[in-house]
């Protein structure tokens, strides 16, 4: 980007970033401040980042590196995010060197800046799938579900019923389909033995691919909805995009071995994790990203599920939340 001669350091950075940022250039800019290495630069390079269904992102450059600036979304506690709890399962994955470096969090606003991984990219489906790769997912999850406790739980069944009741309040328009996913959930939560306190573990709960990068190291972002929970949700997470194959691959990997009583469990909670998507696709519809179709996504999520009692095809999957 040019970049105007005589200026100073704060009007030449603002006069770089006006023309890509859609929101308050000050809102960016106060950001900016916080972070000595971001502050003292004379010439950032800004663009925006895609694929953010409720925060914006950035890409910015300075003399000294790269770094990612998140601007948080408004509607946080409407969509269950705790920041706090977000910000300890996230600092503790980094030190685990699971998770970019933060070099700042908010809790009130929920922005965040960490640094880039110049070298890394996110996974394609077709990469996300591939058997090696489901190899190393099994066993990153692994390690990350080794990280230790945190405040806060992560109940995806709760998370479900209270936003289907806000969805039944603002009348938002369901998928016809949603109504027998539900009965399914709700038969999944009544027939599986709740998971004990002492038997949850510190898990992501959004594997998606795109929240997953890889330079030789897999890392993983968007740490939103980590909390304390069931590791195999995070493991139906990735197996809802894989075939049969796929989904005992993936059990080997995290367990060691696959017995038939993980495998009922893994696809019993694929649906609960689709579920768990639509509906807040729903609640998205009304405070997400201008412009996005959610309740198309949401049709899409329901598009690939299998029926209940199968097992998916190995296909592509669409794209969960970010």
């Amino acid at each position: 980007m040019v970049v105007e001669p005589r200026r100073t350091p704060e009007t030449r950075a603002v006069a770089s970033i006006a023309v890509v940022l859609p929101k308050d250039t000050s809102q960016f800019m106060g950001v900016v401040a916080r972070v000595p290495e971001l502050a003292r630069s004379t010439d950032l390079s800004v663009r925006i980042l895609s694929g953010g269904l409720s925060n914006t992102s950035y890409l910015v450059g300075t003399e000294v590196g790269q770094f990612v600036v998140r601007i948080g979304c408004d509607n946080a506690q409407v969509l269950g995010i705790d920041r706090v709890g977000e910000e300890a399962a996230a600092r503790r994955a980094q030190n685990a060197g699971i998770a970019p470096e933060i070099l700042l969090f908010t809790h009130l606003e929920g922005h965040l800046v960490t640094r880039y991984l110049v070298n890394a990219h996110s996974l394609s489906i077709d990469e996300f799938t591939e058997p090696a790769m489901v190899a190393r997912l099994g066993a990153r999850l692994r390690d990350v579900h080794s990280l230790g406790s945190v405040d806060g739980r992560f109940d995806p069944y709760d998370d479900i019923r209270c936003w289907m009741a806000l969805v039944q309040a603002r009348g938002t328009t369901q998928p016809t389909r949603l109504a027998s996913l539900l009965v399914r959930v709700d038969e999944t939560e009544r027939a599986r033995t709740p998971v004990s306190e002492s038997e949850t573990v510190l898990c992501h709960n959004d594997p998606y691919h795109l929240n997953l990068l890889d330079d030789g190291t897999l890392w993983l972002i968007d740490w939103e909805y980590a909390g304390m929970g069931e590791a195999m949700y995070d493991l139906a997470g990735i197996a809802r995009m894989l075939d049969s194959d796929g989904r005992d691959l993936l059990l080997e990997s995290y367990f060691g071995s696959v017995e038939p009583d993980m495998r009922r469990d893994l696809d019993a909670l694929i649906p609960v994790f689709v579920c768990w998507n639509v509906v807040w696709s729903l609640i998205e519809t009304d405070g997400g990203v201008a412009g996005f179709d959610y309740l198309n996504l949401a049709e899409e999520l329901l598009d690939r599920l299998p029926a209940s009692g199968s097992r998916a095809p190995g296909e592509e999957q669409p794209s969960s939340r970010i």
